[in-house]
């Protein structure tokens, strides 16, 4: 049977240096990076995906497609940590939880197809994927480091919290290490 994933795509913020929302940055085919991002988590193998929506929520789910589902997080700006505790209380019956920022643009299926064999492998790490010695923006967070996760401080650095709990797993996927943040670097991504 295997064990169960939630995919959360990471999309509250305010992307205040992109000045538009992330999550509604398009390609040349009009799909939303959101749509994007939870489309890889899917193929990806994750039993379940969601878009965390904080910052202009509305305007966010009304361009995403029917069936994505979506999970509120009205604390979005205390802290990046509300939207991942957000997204892991969503899914109570899931194994662990698969967090992809909606600005690291690109990872490819297999990457989070890698990450969920070595979770299934080792179901009681946190896993982060590694390319070139850099540890990317991936993480995959098993249900029982869950409560850690929930008792974090809004403002924490999951980051700072992972690093001492995850195994690390080496992919060949530069685009784990991507953060998409202003104007110029979609147009560079996308030329």
């Amino acid at each position: 049977m295997g064990m169960s994933t939630a995919g959360i795509v990471l999309a509250a913020g305010a992307s205040q240096r992109m000045g538009h929302p992330k999550a509604l940055l398009c390609g040349s085919d009009g799909v939303p990076l959101a749509a994007r991002q939870a489309d890889v988590l899917r193929r990806g193998g994750c039993a379940w995906v969601a878009v965390v929506v904080g910052a202009e929520a509305a305007r966010v789910r009304a361009a995403l497609p029917d069936g994505l589902a979506t999970v509120d997080n009205p604390r979005w700006a205390q802290g990046r940590a509300t939207s991942l505790q957000a997204g892991a209380g969503a899914f109570p019956t899931a194994d662990g939880v698969l967090f992809l920022p909606v600005d690291a643009v690109g990872v490819k299926a297999t990457t989070i197809e890698a990450v969920l064999a070595a979770a299934e492998a080792e179901p009681l790490h946190v896993w982060r994927p590694v390319h070139g010695g850099v540890t990317g923006h991936v993480l995959w967070v098993p249900r029982v480091r869950e409560g850690e996760l929930q008792r974090l401080p809004e403002d924490a650095r999951v980051d700072e919290w992972a690093k001492p709990l995850a195994q690390e797993l080496d992919v060949d996927d530069a685009a784990i290490l991507r953060n998409i943040n202003t104007p110029h670097d979609w147009a560079a991504l996308m030329n």
